[in-house]
């Protein structure tokens, strides 16, 4: 082994001695290595073992490394030392080599080994120690090299044991992952001072190191030993170069070339020298050894230069005498030039952090001060011009200001500099490559790149080759003049000759008589139109290293000024050219376009892959220029054919993809860089032209994406190229419009190929860990954090747009959902990674808040991917977001984190927060569950804890947000509204967050604040101003509107959580708390008594859209499209793009076309005019002026030119126009823009419009801007209040609900029935405003009708809480004119609009609403008139016929419709039956009312509701001259047609609730109509014909007819047993059926039928089925005292609304007899019985036992319910009595009674039943009602009770007398008592 020392030999030495055991330490670069390799979070026990027990050191740092001392060096003559519990044989050889190290440690001057005094002084033990370890390491060292070895170690063990310090701060800093061992040992070394200490030790390294800065320049320390790693050398060597350069710039040469500029001498006082310094300088560095280093030559160069200007000062030379040219000549023998050279090229330079524009300004004034110093000749044969000309491009590239100094004349420091481009011009165009360079480097800025493009033009001088005449060709030499007397080609340069007489002077001379010539001042040309052509020909000539420098030279004149692009497009048109085109120096047809020259040279450079460099280059010139004049190259580009096939067919080949591209992107491979992938410029100016360039868009795609990773690169380029490319995928998932077969493409690659997915996975995976890693340890660059940043957040949202744009029919196929979504993915999932990035917290300043926008987007693709998963469940596996407890926990603690910051310091991330708690609470509750409970250790008893205390947490969180509320709206909006935006999603999650919702309802301030808000956006909020409004506003308006949807569900959650809290069970404290908590809801309630509903509907309900903003930008648009039209009739396309160049040339033909255009140009030719180009460029400016006239407010006449300016408008060019959007998965909300302002600016170029001959136009084009910004404003302001006015609208619709339900009590709130006249008197007056703003300005009506809608819906949800609170008050007549007010605001508008919805489909919405606010003002004043039984105001209902009068016209039109038919003919229907008389109704509709069309779309289905139609044809048969209407439409032949349609058997007729129940009900009406045509026909003329189309329209009935009565017959058989279990069902509808059919009955008996068309069966069928159901009705003779022996099992409960309501009213009749009482019995008594369908017989009685009648409850409605039963025992008496009426005559003609064919008769005991009824129930009415005179309704009833009674007495005669039956012994006297005691009380009650 190396034994480091001599091989002296030692006495052997014994015994032990001990020193301190604070000498030891463990290996600091081994616990630096672990500590970096591990976690915060999972640090194992040994190294928390190891971090403690090396307290002491990480307290002391490397002050614990000690100097000799006497005890250690004699510590080592022992022959061991104990250093604590470590114990060391001391081995002579190694002993040796300590004592050296310590005493080299300890010196500066050793040869060959110089250490820094920063490593001087250590103990002997402990360089023993070292030296112990690094002969374990190295064994063959010599002694030289061991002792290099061991203070390497030495300095590696300090730098470690820095490091250390600094990871144990950063776990520890780390609150979400740091453990318990690494917190205690940071707070212990902080408690410890620990930073004082460490402040200590760099105060003595850096007094330390300020003296040896010299020494490490000039190489008397050797530090650069020490760099052990590529790195640190590289370092070092930085650190030099440095120092040269702070050395330089001491010595202030700009300063110096000042003070030769103004020949100020050195003793002015300008100088920082005196003399005396001057000479004390020059004699330290005479004395100076032989510099060894390369940087002593730009030194020693420096200081020459320094002291040559200083001699050449005024008076200097007397009194310095220094040679400087000495020190000039030793400074070359370094080659300085190179080293300064190698240090501006250097990547370590380039890319450090420091001021880079300082240092090269010291090398700029350097080698100016050099040049001013010393002769620089253009004719010397060594390379300094070359390399100054290298420096000087290198000093300049990049640096604008530097740049801008030097175009500057005045500046003197860059006048030297300036003088070599005036030597490389010399021989511009012969040699340019020097020049151009130059050119290239000083071009950066807006008019350095001028002055560049100045230069060139103004080039008054050309060198060309020259041939010398024989006779003279050996007198002429250099400087020699010529004249020429012909003219000469330029060689090199077609078309562009030297006229004769010019002269030039010779520069050199060449062989064979040729010589290089400058002709100065030849002619006037174009040095721009020369250099394009240059480059032309250097193209064809095949010269690529020429022509890419001249590339290059344009790239950076184009992209730093864009005029330069409009004037190399056109360089051709100069002045300059055109002079000498009229001069005859150039030829006429000389012309060049570079961009043709540009894009023909592609298919030259694709031919050899070695061109990938100019290709480049070409591809980066013209993606500039596309950028200032898209049109221009794209028609360069199809005419060269670069995007298809030579043949100028599709590539169906992918040319692109196989040659140009592939060479295109090598070349970013080739240089270690992306600046080549400008193709995604090309595919955002393309756009248009997608079928073109589809091969480069896939091939962007898939093959860059996937192979770029692969490439070489330089050092810090990799991560820039990844984020190029991302940007490029981003650009092709931005194309709009696609083709159907490019989206198909494009779709596949992203959701299919897994080679794209892999890469952007391993792109996302190993971003992530580096940046986790660097913001830990700070090991990258400040450069390289912030490049992984962005490539993070591109990345993030390629994978949201993605998602976001998913269409809904791949799912769960595509494999990139299993990428996201799973759970397998290597090294980590994709949630892992976003929950990583969302707890990302840099350590560092970050004053760009990259890592905000990480967390941003991961945190907006966290959001969709709980959507994602939503919809792909249960299909997709292992898609779990609460799995991992640990990830939950970070996900918690990152979330609870950032709201605990100020919102104000990144708004976006707030909000993205919020979204994403949204989100999971509507598609992943439980996620929202887990991270709102509080984690709990394994030793908690979390049964203890309740779920309201364990989130209370997260809800104090937001609580925290309400308390702001008021703030938050005034100054961030955005984050209020997604606060509100969470809080609706957790009220529609309703019971699953009820913990949630417990804590904010229950709070004491949560509905004050949100109340608050509604009041604070309607201070801040203007009425009607448009100018005043901002987005802030219209995010006030959103906000306010969820408040109100939140409100609506807490009110529907309130309602449902009292009617639980109805059911006993529950725990009553639970009912009570609950109840506490959230009556809190109803202060908003309280608000609406007061003046806030007032300003609610003035702020909501008024039109804020302006159509004269619309209108005005509509118009601005025309004038700007005629400008552009009046633009390219010039031919210059400017700066538009593909897309719009081509739209404009489409409008201007379709506008030369048009018949007003050719009227205007026959006027014209009239007048004089000739020319159709003149002609029609006349029309255009006139049209122009016209428009303009129109924008400034001067109306334009009627005539040709309006019907132009119409047709312009419905174009509607530049207006925003949504594509047709695919479904996709995730809702997207509802883009509210009227015109796309950044997308218009950018198609039209505006930008760059002053730098080309556009600039007169360019105020046309700002106007329209900004007067499209005004109009989305607008718009974007009234679409906020509008659906504010829908959420207002839903909030008062619950309410209303929750009211009429009365589910809710509302005693400390609500809204008062004066408050609601008043909202809706303001909301008729708003939707007539709207409506009669609908008339100017007719092509923007479309913004208006979204309005309408809400206000129509609006108005409605106001009447219907009206019509609520009148019936809760039972008093109608207050509100009446409010009611009028309603149906003529709704009947006007609606008139108004019906004649606008044929052009507009969105009218049928408001229209809708409109008429269902009608018909329930109708149906409101209908029930209540029927109610009272006559109006109270007669005025009011004749207002209201008015109204109907003018309604009835607009209904007839819009019962056509399909959508309003159903409506309207409903509201029609309720016209006819109450509000006009048929006089006045029957002219309307027979001329207005097409029912024969109508008919015809019912019966074909083109009609919503069949049964509202016939209910109306109801109506009509009604009247006399309604049947008249229903007959002369063939009413019969329609009714059969739709009964024929119906699906009805047994099963349906015996079950009332079936499934076909609809179409029994329609059977039913269609019976009912025929049966009111033969009632009100049978006096008429007609009578005939319509009793034979009743027959003939009922014979294909009766069949049905006698089955549904069949299923009404009791069933007498029937055991007692079965009857107890079953309970018959009917209904109202049942009853009034089973009407209709015996009135159809009655109506058929009068014809005979059927026994007159052979259907006696059914004839005796249909009696028996008759007299069982009268057997039926008869039963309900039980007396009162006998009711306990028979209850009806009849059962009819209130199903229809209607019914319900009449079932709450009390009753009319009030008796307790008959079916009065049976019928209370079978809606009151019948819940706990279970109903079979096979049992649900209507009319059916059973027999209960003994004391099971229960309760009865008398309403209108059981009184309703007996009231139809007695109609159908009249209606059976009257069939009866006909048949037996018939029987009897029949009888009389035969004079003999034939009972073989005598109709079947009831029993009397049947008859006498219903006699005992009638007798009961009229005696008992008369009884309680006294002497008052009865109402009509039971005068009415009365009347039917007597006439069934008549009929039944007849029946009983008529029985007794044909059958011979005896009366009932005692019946008589029975009978004839209860006549008398009726009779009696009628006198009684009428005073007979």
């Amino acid at each position: 082994m190396a034994t480091g020392g001599a091989t002296t030999s030692t006495p052997a030495a014994t015994g032990t001695r001990t020193v301190s055991a604070s000498l030891w330490w463990d290996s600091f670069v081994a616990l630096s290595d672990d500590l970096d390799r591990t976690a915060a979070a999972a640090i194992p026990d040994a190294l928390a073992k190891r971090i403690k027990s090396h307290h002491a050191w990480l307290r002391g740092s490397v002050s614990m490394f000690g100097k000799p001392n006497e005890a250690s060096r004699s510590a080592l003559d022992a022959g061991e030392v104990a250093v604590g519990e470590h114990r060391l044989a001391v081995k002579p050889e190694l002993k040796e080599a300590a004592l050296r190290v310590s005493k080299c440690l300890r010196l500066r001057n050793l040869p060959k080994f110089n250490p820094s005094p920063l490593l001087q002084n250590l103990d002997e033990v402990q360089s023993y120690i070292l030296v112990k370890r690094a002969s374990e390491i190295s064994v063959d060292a010599d002694a030289q090299e061991f002792l290099h070895l061991v203070s390497v170690q030495y300095y590696l063990e300090r730098q470690c044991l820095l490091k250390c310090i600094r990871r144990i701060f950063v776990h520890a800093s780390d609150s979400s992952d740091s453990t318990d061992a690494i917190r205690e040992e940071a707070s212990l070394l902080i408690s410890e001072e620990i930073e004082r200490k460490l402040i200590s030790i760099v105060e003595d390294s850096l007094s330390a190191a300020s003296s040896v800065k010299a020494d490490i320049l000039c190489g008397s320390y050797d530090v650069g030993k020490f760099a052990a790693s590529v790195e640190a050398k590289n370092s070092f060597h930085y650190i030099k170069a440095q120092l040269l350069l702070i050395l330089i710039e001491t010595l202030d040469f700009e300063n110096l070339l000042r003070m030769v500029h103004d020949e100020v001498p050195l003793s002015g006082g300008c100088s920082a020298f005196s003399l005396g310094d001057i000479l004390e300088m020059d004699a330290e560095i005479s004395k100076l050894p032989e510099f060894s280093m390369v940087e002593s030559g730009p030194l020693i160069l420096a200081w020459a230069v320094f002291l040559c200007l200083v001699l050449s000062l005024p008076g200097t030379n007397a009194n310095l005498e220094i040679d400087h040219t000495s020190y000039a000549q030793r400074a070359f023998e370094f080659a300085p030039f190179s080293y300064l050279l190698g240090v501006l090229c250097s990547s370590i330079f380039r890319e450090s952090d420091g001021p880079v524009s300082g240092y090269r300004g010291i090398l700029r004034s350097f080698i100016s001060a050099f040049i001013a110093s010393y002769e620089v000749s253009y004719q010397t044969e060594d390379s300094s011009l070359d390399m100054i000309l290298s420096i000087a491009c290198e000093v300049y590239d990049g640096e604008e200001s530097l740049c801008m100094q030097f175009w500057d004349k005045d500046s003197f420091v860059d006048g030297p500099i300036r003088s070599i481009l005036n030597m490389v011009e010399k021989e511009y165009p012969f040699q340019i490559s020097q020049l151009i360079r130059f050119l290239s480097a000083v071009c950066h800025g807006i008019w350095p790149a001028q002055c560049v493009y100045n230069y060139l033009e103004r080039m008054n001088g050309v060198t060309t080759l020259y041939a010398i005449p024989g006779g003279v060709s050996n007198n002429v030499n250099y400087r020699h003049q010529i004249e020429i007397h012909h003219p000469i080609d330029i060689s090199g340069v077609e078309g562009i000759a030297i006229p004769g007489g010019s002269r030039g002077h010779i520069m050199k001379v060449l062989e064979d008589g040729v010589a290089l010539v400058r002709w100065e001042r030849a002619f006037p040309h174009s040095g721009v139109f020369l250099l394009l052509v240059t480059l032309a020909q250097d193209i064809h000539l095949g010269n690529y290293e020429e022509a890419t420098d001249i590339m290059d030279l344009l790239y950076r004149m184009v992209s730093s000024n864009k005029d330069l692009c409009f004037a190399l497009l056109h360089a051709d048109k100069s002045l300059a050219v055109q002079t000498s085109k009229n001069l005859g120096h150039i030829e006429k047809h000389a012309r060049i376009d570079i961009a043709k020259v540009l894009c023909n040279s592609i298919f030259k450079f694709v031919q050899d892959v070695k061109n990938a460099d100019i290709l480049s280059k070409t591809f980066c010139l013209l993606a500039e220029m596309l950028k200032c004049a898209p049109y221009h190259v794209f028609e360069a580009a199809f005419e060269c054919n670069i995007f298809t096939s030579q043949s100028n067919g599709p590539s169906s080949d992918w040319l692109l993809s196989g040659a140009l591209a592939r060479m295109l992107f090598a070349a970013s491979e080739e240089n270690g860089d992306c600046s080549s992938l400008t193709i995604s410029v090309v595919l955002r100016k393309g756009a248009v032209a997608d079928n073109m360039i589809s091969a480069s868009i896939v091939f962007s795609i898939q093959y860059i994406m996937v192979n770029h990773m692969n490439w070489k690169y330089k050092k810090s380029s990799r991560w820039k190229a990844t984020l190029r490319v991302f940007e490029l995928v981003k650009s092709c998932l931005q194309l709009k419009p696609f083709s159907s077969r490019l989206r198909g493409i494009i779709w596949e690659i992203l959701l299919y190929d897994s080679s794209f997915h892999s890469v952007l996975w391993r792109i996302l995976s190993m971003s992530t860990q580096l940046l986790e890693h660097s913001y830990r340890s700070c090991y990258h660059g400040l450069k390289d954090i912030e490049d992984i940043q962005l490539v993070l957040c591109s990345g993030l949202d390629i994978i949201y747009h993605i998602l976001s744009n998913l269409l809904e029919d791949l799912l769960p196929n595509p494999p990139l959902l299993a990428m996201v979504l799973s759970s397998p993915q290597k090294p980590f999932s994709f949630i892992t990674a976003l929950i990583s990035l969302m707890s990302i917290r840099n350590p560092i300043e970050d004053p760009l808040l990259f890592h905000k926008d990480i967390q941003v987007a991961a945190t907006r693709v966290f959001s969709i991917l709980c959507f994602t998963a939503y919809k792909a469940q249960p299909q997709l596996e292992n898609a779990s977001f609460t799995g991992d407890v640990l990830e939950i926990e970070r996900l918690r603690a990152s979330i609870s984190c950032i709201l605990d910051e100020e919102e104000e310091t990144y708004v976006c991330l707030v909000v993205a927060v919020f979204n994403l708690l949204t989100s999971a609470a509507r598609y992943q509750p439980a996620l929202l569950i887990s991270l709102t409970e509080q984690s709990k250790k394994p030793t908690d008893r979390s049964n203890s804890v309740s779920n309201a205390e364990s989130n209370a947490g997260f809800v104090d969180k937001i609580l925290g947000y309400i308390v702001r509320s008021t703030e938050l709206m005034n100054r961030s909006p955005c984050v209020l509204l997604s606060i509100l935006d969470l809080l609706k999603a957790l009220w529609e999650g309703g019971v699953q967050f009820l913990c949630i919702l417990q804590k904010l309802r229950g709070s004491t301030t949560f509905w004050g604040n949100l109340s608050r808000c509604i009041r604070a956006t309607l201070d801040s909020c203007p009425i009607d101003s448009v100018d005043t409004v901002n987005e802030e506003i219209s995010l006030r308006y959103f906000c306010q509107g969820k408040i109100f949807e939140v409100m609506a569900h807490e009110l529907f959650l309130r309602g449902k959580l009292l009617l639980e809290t109805c059911n006993p069970k529950l725990d009553h404290s639970t009912e009570q708390k609950e109840s506490n908590a959230s009556c809190r809801s109803s202060i908003v309630l309280k608000w609406f008594d007061s003046a806030i509903f007032k300003d609610l509907m003035d702020h909501l309900s008024n039109n804020a859209y302006k159509k004269e903003i619309l209108h005005r930008a509509k118009i601005a648009a025309c004038l700007c499209t005629i400008d552009l039209i009046r633009k390219l009739s010039t031919g210059d396309s400017g700066s538009l793009s593909f897309s719009v160049m081509k739209n404009i040339q489409m409008i201007s033909k379709k506008l030369s076309q048009h018949q007003a255009f050719l009227a205007l140009l026959s006027q014209y030719s009239q007048c004089g005019y000739s020319g159709e180009q003149e002609l029609t460029s006349l029309v255009i400016n006139d049209l122009y002026y016209h428009i303009h006239g129109e924008l400034e407010g001067r109306r334009i006449t009627s005539g040709p030119f309006l019907e132009l300016l119409n047709f312009l408008v419905e174009l509607k060019f530049f207006e925003h126009k949504p594509l047709e959007q695919l479904q996709t998965i995730y809702p997207v909300a509802s883009e509210s823009l009227l015109f796309d302002v950044p997308h218009i600016r950018d198609q039209l170029g505006v930008e760059l419009w002053n730098h080309s001959d556009w600039k007169t136009s360019k105020e046309v084009a700002e106007r329209m801007l900004e007067i499209m910004h005004k109009a989305n404003v607008m718009k974007c302001y009234a679409d906020a209040k509008l659906s504010t006015l829908r959420s207002f609208s839903t909030f008062l619709c619950v309410y209303t609900g929750l009211s009429s339900s009365n589910n809710m009590d509302l005693n400390d709130g609500g809204i008062s029935v004066k408050t609601t006249q008043l909202a809706v008197r303001c909301a008729c007056k708003s939707l007539e405003s709207t409506i009669d703003s609908l008339l100017p300005q007719v092509d923007t009506n479309e913004v208006l009708f979204p309005l309408l809608s809400g206000q129509a819906e609006l108005l409605l949800t106001l009447a219907r809480m009206l019509f609520h609170q009148s019936k809760e008050n039972k008093e109608a007549a207050h509100i009446y004119s409010d009611i009028v007010l309603l149906m003529k605001t709704s009947s006007a508008s609606t008139s108004f609009l019906v004649d606008l919805m044929s052009s507009s489909h969105a009218l049928k919405q408001p229209v809708k609403a409109l008429l269902v606010l009608l018909l329930s003002s109708y149906e409101f004043i209908y029930n209540t008139n029927d109610s009272k039984g006559e109006s109270d105001d007669v005025n009011t209902f004749g207002e209201l016929s008015l109204v109907s009068t003018s309604l009835l016209p607009v209904l007839c039109k819009l019962a056509e419709n399909r959508e309003c038919s159903d409506v309207a003919v409903a509201s029609m229907d309720l016209i006819l039956k109450g509000f006009m008389s048929s006089n006045a109704w029957v002219p309307i509709l027979q001329k207005h009312f097409r029912l024969q069309a109508i008919l015809h779309k019912c019966q074909n289905g083109d009609l919503l509701s069949t049964q509202v139609i016939l209910n109306f044809l109801l109506t009509l048969g009604r009247t006399k001259d309604g049947a008249k209407i229903l007959q002369s439409a063939n009413i019969f032949a329609f009714l059969k047609i739709i009964l024929s349609q119906l699906s009805l058997d047994g099963s349906c007729l015996r079950n009332s609730f079936s499934a076909q129940t609809k179409d029994v009900n329609l059977w039913g009406l269609g019976l009912a109509i025929v049966a009111s045509l033969n009632y009100c026909l049978d006096d008429d003329i007609s009578r005939n014909n319509v009793a034979n189309s009743t027959i003939n329209f009922l014979s294909g009935q009766v069949p049905l007819m006698s089955a549904y009565l069949c299923a009404q017959s009791v069933t007498t058989h029937q055991s007692k047993k079965r009857a107890l279990l079953q309970k018959s069902q009917t209904s109202s509808s049942a009853l009034n059926l089973t009407e209709n059919i015996l009135t159809l009955l009655c109506i058929l008996a009068k014809s005979h039928f059927p026994r007159d068309t052979g259907m006696n069966d059914v004839d005796t069928e249909l009696r028996e089925i008759i007299i069982h159901l009268l057997a039926f009705i008869s039963k309900g003779s039980v007396k009162m005292g006998d009711s306990s022996n028979w209850t009806s099992s009849f059962f009819c409960p209130a199903i229809a609304k209607e019914e319900v309501e009449l079932n709450e009213k009390p009753p009319i009749i009030r008796s307790k007899h008959g079916w009065f009482k049976f019928a209370a019995s079978s809606t009151s008594s019948a819940a706990g019985v279970p109903v079979s369908s096979s049992a649900a017989l209507p009319l059916v009685i059973r027999d209960k036992g003994p004391g099971d009648s229960g309760s009865i409850r008398q309403t209108r409605f059981t009184e309703m319910l007996a009231v139809k039963i007695y109609r159908i025992a009249f209606l059976i008496m009257k069939f009866l009595c006909s048949q037996a009426k018939e029987a009897v005559k029949r009888a009389e003609e035969l004079e003999f009674l034939d009972l073989a064919h005598f109709p079947e008769l009831p029993m009397p005991d049947i008859l006498h039943g219903l006699q005992d009824q009638v007798v009961l129930i009229v005696t008992e009415v008369f009884e309680v009602n006294g002497t008052t005179t009865l109402n009509p309704e039971t005068q009415r009833v009365c009347h039917l009770l007597l006439v069934v009674l008549e009929t039944s007495l007849y029946m009983e005669l008529c029985v007794s007398q044909s059958c011979g039956i005896r009366p009932v012994l005692g019946r008589l006297e029975d009978f004839s008592k209860g006549i008398k005691a009726m009779l009696q009380v009628h006198r009684e009650a009428f005073q007979f």
